[in-house]
């Protein structure tokens, strides 16, 4: 297709890569397959889009023809003075429903399961209570010093990092407990000298491996198979929520979320569950 071939020597000649090329070239060419020689006009550019949406294409694929689509409109500006009117279309997020959630007797169990009074029980505890209790990311529980817990006001302050933004979220009655008996008598017995709040006996502080793999012990002694790790914690205290009634809009406060979009995936869990539970 000559129009094609046009936009592949003028990449070349930009100075991109041969594999960039061959991508732009494969992207732009289902365009052109799905026009069947149609115009190119706003309305076919967005139903393409919308017709990918349909398929099993990632998001980052689908975003890709559309970034395909902008740069062939910038050729044609550049070499033809003419431009395709594109207009602003907004790629969908991918809804993953393919997360483990445990049911809120699951978290029970789970509790439950945790019946001694040591340090290592007092860290299980605390560990339950920060990604369930809290909703935390693993990251930020693992980084989470004890300063930044206010048991006065009963706030926990989570520092920003790279893709997320800093918040304040609510402590129960119950995970204050749980946190201030770790913190006066686990955490001062397993490594004092730590400036963070989940230690390890040989480390400054823990890692996601070390705390999935102690949620995973007491997924084992409360006979529950699934197979989950923190942030499925945290993905179940956000359904739970949302069966409790509370709004999207809270939910996403609590969890951090920049977008309400992220939020809603739980919206799709709790829709499939009754899907289930119905039969």
């Amino acid at each position: 297709m000559e129009q094609i071939k046009d936009f592949e020597n003028w990449l070349t000649r930009l100075g991109y890569a041969e594999s960039t090329i061959k991508g732009y070239v494969r992207l732009l060419t289902n365009f052109f397959n799905y026009l069947n020689q149609r115009k190119a006009s706003q309305k076919e550019i967005e139903n393409f889009i919308k017709d990918l949406h349909q398929t099993k294409l990632s998001r980052q694929s689908i975003q890709g023809h559309l970034n395909v689509i902008n740069r062939y409109s910038a050729f044609l500006e550049l070499t033809t003075k003419e431009k395709l009117t594109v207009g602003k279309i907004i790629v969908e997020r991918e809804i993953k429903t393919e997360r483990t959630i445990f049911t809120q007797e699951e978290i029970q169990q789970l509790f439950s399961s945790i019946d001694g009074h040591g340090p290592s029980d007092l860290m299980d505890k605390a560990v339950l209570s920060l990604y369930y209790g809290c909703g935390l990311r693993s990251k930020e529980g693992i980084h989470l010093e004890p300063k930044e817990i206010d048991f006065n006001k009963g706030l926990i302050y989570v520092k920003p990092c790279k893709n997320y933004q800093s918040r304040y979220v609510p402590m129960s009655v119950k995970v204050m407990r749980d946190l201030k008996e770790y913190q006066d008598f686990s955490r001062a017995v397993i490594n004092p000298n730590s400036k963070y709040l989940l230690v390890g006996k040989q480390k400054d502080k823990s890692t996601g491996s070390y705390l999935n793999q102690r949620l995973k012990n007491l997924q084992k002694k409360a006979g529950i198979s699934k197979k989950a790790s923190l942030h499925s914690l945290r993905h179940s205290i956000a359904t739970h929520l949302l069966q409790q009634g509370m709004e999207l809009e809270y939910i996403g406060d609590f969890l951090g979320h920049k977008r309400l979009d992220s939020t809603q995936i739980y919206t799709h869990i709790l829709e499939e569950w009754k899907n289930i539970e119905n039969g």
